[in-house]
């Protein structure tokens, strides 16, 4: 019961702080534009990992000549005159890019030659985009033409353009390899820890802030033990973590990103809540002042980014138990083998309650050289 109280006096006080809720706010907003930010990046690799995401109304295309034969997707085409300059015309009518075609298409399809010449704003993230669409359009044509030559030669287009066909039953739903490896691969684990390193700066705020309010003196007198202190404080706190990261998980989704194993996901973002508490309350045992702690807490989530990401990019010994690559796995394989995540599982598992073990013990140590 004592426990239980302490732990809903310290959720009313965090939902109480100011400085928390904006916290969430803008973990919210981070959110809700890092999916927009893969894209972008994705793109520079693929730049139609933006089809479906970019409205056509934000991709203008000047058109100078004869592009009624054109099926460009996604885009607005906006004609120009033809004697328009198209770098003029890029700057004037705020373009992507400018397409000169023929002055009558038809005619020089007829003619056997079509020669098209594509200008872009490379300082604009949607050229590449254009680009991709423009290609397509184009060799969506080129086929379409081939075809028409083929059957005039053997009668039948596929015996001389698609000896070889694939169908494909069903729709392909999956976002491109890009932003999926992008995603998965940094950009979720980054999200899901945020609420994660949150908890740490939670933790030692709840504890320094009794000595700076020198409540702390009452709160260790009262009939509590170190360990019933240590966790009415960090219950709440881990809820809040937990809650939250079900929250961004829930967005993701809702944006189209699936994540998959989502209660072995909780748990393990559950283990790592507990150790930066544990971090935590072994800082505050070393801190006087919300200050100091603030500075503490700053350099040990540095370390343990460093710790979590680096592995990832090295690929060394300790990539397979990095809590990103287990937040990866989890998140994005639907059939994810238990037996190789339990090493991460079990390593966390001992972390976690060493930590706790040890933060207990060093606030005590500490109140006693105080006493």
């Amino acid at each position: 019961m004592r426990l239980l109280t302490l732990a809903r006096k310290e959720l009313e006080d965090i939902l109480s702080e100011r400085l928390y809720l904006l916290a969430f706010v803008v973990q919210l907003l981070i959110v809700v534009s890092i999916t927009f930010v893969a894209l972008l990046y994705s793109s520079l690799a693929n730049p139609e990992v933006l089809q479906g995401y970019i409205p056509p109304q934000q991709v203008r295309i000047g058109a100078i000549g004869d592009a009624s034969m054109l099926e460009i997707e996604n885009v607005k085409v906006v004609p120009l005159s033809q004697s328009s300059d198209p770098w003029r015309a890029l700057r004037e009518h705020r373009l992507v890019a400018v397409l000169r075609l023929p002055a009558n298409m038809s005619e020089a399809v007829a003619q056997g030659r079509v020669e098209l010449t594509l200008y872009i704003d490379n300082t604009n993230v949607l050229s590449g985009y254009a680009d991709a669409m423009v290609t397509r359009a184009i060799q969506k044509l080129d086929m379409e033409l081939k075809r028409v030559r083929a059957a005039q030669i053997a009668g039948s287009p596929e015996a001389l353009l698609d000896p070889v066909r694939l169908e494909i039953e069903g729709e392909r739903s999956s976002p491109p390899p890009e932003f999926v490896e992008l995603m998965y691969g940094l950009l979720l684990p980054f999200i899901l820890l945020l609420p994660t390193f949150l908890a740490a700066n939670m933790t030692t705020d709840a504890i320094v802030g009794e000595k700076e309010r020198r409540t702390y003196e009452l709160l260790v007198v009262a009939p509590l033990s170190y360990r019933e202190i240590i966790l009415g404080k960090a219950l709440p706190i881990a809820a809040i973590a937990l809650a939250q990261a079900m929250l961004w998980a829930a967005l993701l989704m809702v944006r189209g990103i699936p994540v998959y194993n989502l209660p072995l996901l909780m748990l393990l973002l559950a283990l790592l809540d507990l150790l930066f508490i544990a971090l935590g309350v072994a800082l505050s045992a070393f801190s006087d002042s919300i200050k100091d702690a603030n500075v503490g807490v700053t350099v040990m989530l540095i370390l343990a980014s460093l710790t979590f990401f680096v592995p990832v990019s090295l690929k060394n010994a300790l990539y397979e138990v990095s809590p990103v690559t287990l937040i990866a796995k989890l998140a994005s394989n639907p059939a994810v083998r238990m037996e190789e995540m339990l090493p991460g599982f079990a390593l966390l598992a001992i972390a976690a309650a060493g930590a706790l073990i040890i933060g207990e013990k060093l606030l005590k140590y500490k109140e006693n050289l105080r006493v």
